[in-house]
């Protein structure tokens, strides 16, 4: 990786040249995952797969109302610096339909877990990169039992109950009947997007389970960017690294709520990107994975 991308204290900024060669040129032309399906905790879980599974794993966990396509890019870029990436829909969402009823972010983080065990991806060497609500679950993973060898939270937000109500009004977020209408609705509503996010985004909307969704929008009390699950006893000695856009821009870590995390996960650990919203992997894509490289770098485990 070249050393030409803006500090991450001042905002990272990067281009594809900031990016091993290989790595830009599969988020330049990015491979269609293999769909797979795994059965556990009497779910069959619906997956997207990339690279050679001889390779360090890395597991993709997606936020609320999406699905596993929202690594589209992400995921084979990843591969193509020998990683093994395996992307999943949660319960209630993408094609992973059984919901339990089970919203807190621990109960679902257990039957994550479950997956993973159950998909071989439960080992010390796996890495797992959560966004949103997903990066959330993640946190929660070593109380579940798993600790990995780094956990990447990619803009987890900070915010009330009472924020959320307000975010559950918004008129995008719902179901939608056919892909087509969902696309055109995600096409106005963000236009610095691709086409590659508007497709993943519109197919997910009409998959999702609304009372999962709201449950654990809701039902979870206010979000704290994953950091109580990490002050666990269970969770200590795990590296942890903290992606997130910018407040100004639509990210949902407020920049009243960065000095504790700062405090918790230490400077290094907490990249910002610049200008970027609450989903930094749709809108900047190559500073987004120069901040997962250099996590999943420095915490490579020796030999």
């Amino acid at each position: 990786m070249t050393t030409d991308a803006k500090p991450a204290r001042e905002g990272l900024s990067a281009t594809a040249a900031d990016l091993p060669p290989a790595v830009a040129a599969a988020l330049a032309a990015p491979a269609a995952g293999s769909p797979g399906w795994v059965d556990a905790g009497g779910m069959r879980w619906a997956t997207l797969s990339w690279g050679r599974p001889e390779d360090p794993p890395i597991l993709l966990i997606h936020g609320v109302t999406s699905n596993a396509r929202i690594w589209w890019r992400v995921g084979p870029a990843l591969a193509a610096a020998s990683h093994h990436v395996v992307a999943v829909d949660l319960p209630g969402h993408g094609k992973t339909r059984t919901w339990s009823g089970r919203h807190r972010f621990a109960e679902t983080a257990e039957e994550l877990a479950g997956f993973m065990q159950a998909a071989g991806l439960d080992g010390p060497e796996v890495a797992v990169i959560g966004h949103s609500w997903g990066a959330m679950v993640t946190a929660h993973l070593p109380i579940a039992g798993i600790r990995p060898r780094v956990l990447i939270l990619v803009d987890p937000p900070s915010l009330t109950v009472a924020q959320f109500e307000v975010y559950v009004q918004d008129p995008t977020e719902r179901p939608y009947a056919t892909v087509g209408e969902a696309a055109d609705v995600m096409r106005a509503a963000n236009p610095t997007w691709s086409e590659g996010d508007i497709a993943a985004k519109a197919e997910a909307l009409t998959q999702f389970d609304p009372e999962a969704v709201l449950a654990a929008l809701l039902q979870n009390g206010d979000w704290d960017s994953g950091m109580a699950a990490l002050r666990d006893p269970r969770a200590s000695g795990v590296p942890v690294w903290l992606i997130h856009g910018a407040w100004a821009t639509g990210g949902l870590v407020p920049d009243a709520a960065l000095p504790r995390i700062v405090a918790q996960l230490g400077s290094e650990h907490v990249i910002p990107i610049e200008e970027a919203p609450h989903s930094p992997q749709r809108t900047h894509p190559e500073a987004t994975l120069v901040a997962m490289l250099r996590a999943l770098e420095l915490c490579r485990r020796p030999a």
